[in-house]
């Protein structure tokens, strides 16, 4: 019987050098009989340090650099957990799918071969690395939908309420920014104490004439809108978490207001802009609702799923 990843690595861990143990990598977690090493989580965070290498603020810096790490050390056990997961339904992913998924990305994106080496050399990545990436989120895709698709229906009854709550009775929209400051997953009183007064500082600095946007490009824990200055886009009610959208809604443009916490951390909020729009006739509109409502229960399902998993794959995280 093969050893496994664990097992090898107790052992490299003891390995004598000079008549004497050696550590020759950190492990950071342990995902049932697997582990992820501080140097594969260095890897993945690459691409992101750049932002943060430009923080000016050391303190900061550091603290940013440790919770994209977290972050990112986070995704990787949910990672492992599907693919266990995976193996005990066997499940796979054949080489030929990988190629298949990486061609339709070339194909709607229009690049060469050479021009999507390019693009993922900027992004500090190989193809090889490309595949593997690519082979995992199949994985994941595939075991979120065996375990928790069949578990999701939208019924043309919630279509309908929707419909009448947000797009036909409440035609108003906002477009709002946030700076959002992460509370790390079991994270003790003293830290969201912490995380709290970080955030009233940034609030106390954008009320104070600093330029908000720049103020969440550097400090904003959101991957999806930091790049942005926060830009949250335009939205209607039933988007966002209902502490956020309470505060929104009842905000002057240009105000901004927090921190509010919601979910996962922090939020400070400037509100730049507010219109009201015409409601479409449901024909046109159903597919499209019945679409996000089957992703936004998707969503908790699979958090949920993930959480379960937790429970029956032993997880210790180390960092």
């Amino acid at each position: 019987m093969p050893m496994t990843r664990l097992c090898l690595a107790a052992l490299l861990l003891l390995l004598p050098s000079v008549g004497q143990a050696r550590v020759v990598e950190k492990i950071v977690a342990v995902v049932g009989n697997e582990i992820i090493l501080q140097s594969e989580v260095e890897e993945r965070a690459a691409p992101m340090m750049a932002d943060v290498s430009a923080i000016s603020n050391p303190g900061q810096r550091a603290a940013r650099a440790a919770a994209v790490r977290r972050q990112i050390l986070e995704h990787m056990v949910d990672e492992q957990l599907l693919v266990q997961e995976a193996a005990e339904l066997k499940v796979s992913v054949s080489s030929e799918e990988v190629d298949k998924s990486i061609e339709q990305i070339k194909k709607d994106y229009n690049l060469t071969d050479a021009q999507l080496r390019d693009e993922l050399h900027k992004q500090g990545m190989n193809l090889a690395t490309y595949r593997q990436n690519t082979k995992r989120e199949i994985l994941r895709y595939r075991i979120i939908n065996i375990a928790v698709g069949s578990k999701v229906s939208v019924s043309e009854a919630d279509v309908q309420g929707y419909y009448e709550r947000h797009m036909q009775a409440a035609n108003l929209q906002v477009r709002a920014s946030h700076i959002f400051l992460a509370i790390p997953e079991g994270a003790d009183a003293a830290t969201v104490q912490e995380k709290e007064k970080q955030a009233q500082l940034l609030l106390h600095r954008a009320q104070s004439g600093e330029d908000f946007s720049r103020l969440a490009r550097e400090y904003s824990e959101d991957t999806a809108t930091r790049a942005e200055g926060g830009d949250l886009g335009w939205f209607g009610k039933d988007i966002l978490p209902k502490p956020i959208e309470e505060l929104v809604f009842s905000m002057k443009v240009d105000e901004i207001r927090g921190p509010v916490r919601a979910d996962r951390g922090f939020h400070v909020i400037k509100l730049l802009g507010r219109r009201a729009q015409d409601p479409k006739p449901l024909a046109e509109v159903r597919d499209q609702i019945r679409g996000q409502l089957r992703q936004r229960e998707m969503e908790r399902q699979t958090k949920n799923f993930l959480t379960e998993l937790r429970k029956k794959i032993l997880v210790d995280i180390r960092m």
